[in-house]
C-alpha cells in the first residue's frame, strides 16, 4: 500500500521535526529513558498532595500494575479522580511524569490524580502496555 500523500509544507515540517529527535533504536533507548528520568529527578514537588504507590493486578498471565495517586492535603469525602496515562508513545515515561501536574492541579481543583505504570514497547509489544492501562483502571 502506497504512503498517504502529503502536502509538501507539512512533509517540510516534519523533516525538519524529524531531524531533531532522537533515534529509538534499542540500543539508545535505556539510555533516552534513564536522561529523561534524571530530568525529573530535580523537580520540586508541593507539600499541598500526598502521593502514594499502590499496587494493582495486572491483566491476565501479566505482571501487577502500580499506580501513584495523588489526593491533595486535607481533602475529606468523595472527590472526582482524573486517570492518566503518562506520555511517551507506549515506548518511553514514567508515572512520575504526572507529579508536577497533578501537584498543580489536584489542590486548586479539588480531585485525586491517579497516574498509571504500564510496561513499555518493545520489550511489551502491543496490546500489553494498552492492556496494562486498562486493568490500573479497572
Amino acid at each position: 500500500m502506497p504512503a498517504p500523500a502529503i502536502d509538501p509544507e507539512i512533509g517540510s515540517v516534519l523533516e525538519q521535526i524529524g531531524a531533531l529527535l532522537p533515534v529509538l533504536d534499542p540500543p539508545r533507548l535505556a539510555e533516552i529513558r534513564d536522561q529523561r528520568m534524571l530530568l525529573l529527578e530535580g523537580v520540586p514537588l508541593s507539600d499541598e498532595v500526598a502521593r502514594r504507590d499502590e499496587v494493582v493486578p495486572g491483566p491476565q498471565g501479566a505482571p501487577d500494575i502500580e499506580l501513584r495517586i495523588h489526593t491533595p492535603v486535607g481533602l475529606t469525602g468523595p472527590a472526582a479522580c482524573v486517570y492518566s496515562i503518562h506520555g511517551g508513545g507506549y515506548v518511553l515515561g514514567h508515572r512520575s511524569m504526572d507529579d508536577l501536574r497533578f501537584d498543580r492541579w489536584c489542590p486548586r481543583l479539588g480531585f485525586i490524580g491517579v497516574s498509571v505504570e504500564y510496561r513499555l514497547a518493545p520489550e511489551t509489544p502491543y496490546p500489553g502496555p494498552l492492556e496494562d492501562c486498562y486493568a490500573g483502571l479497572a
